[in-house]
């Protein structure tokens, strides 16, 4: 599901109206400190932010392996198994039909 801007700005909007009124009403009823909204995240979404963070700072391209395999290439001694390239693109197929 796609949200717009706009959207979320009238989200904001009537929850900003809600908590005035309600502030006021706890102001009226004599209430003294306005209810503050608190975040508190499970330890699998620490996980998660975690992860997130590492999988940002590793690069895209790891280049000891691209090194490796350029001097195997010049070699002369880096082997490609056609039925292991088969399996792949076979495999790729397939997966994108199913989606």
């Amino acid at each position: 599901m796609m949200i717009s801007r706009a959207q979320i700005g009238q989200v904001l909007k009537i929850y900003g109206s809600q908590a005035v009124r309600s502030s006021s009403k706890a102001q009226a009823a004599g209430d003294v400190a306005p209810k503050q909204d608190k975040i508190v995240l499970s330890a699998s979404q620490e996980d998660q932010m975690r992860v997130r963070r590492i999988i940002d700072d590793t690069p895209d391209i790891r280049l000891e392996k691209v090194e490796a395999l350029k001097k195997q290439i010049e070699a002369g001694t880096y082997k490609v198994d056609p039925s292991e390239v088969a399996d792949k693109m076979l495999g790729r197929l397939l997966a994108d039909r199913i989606k």
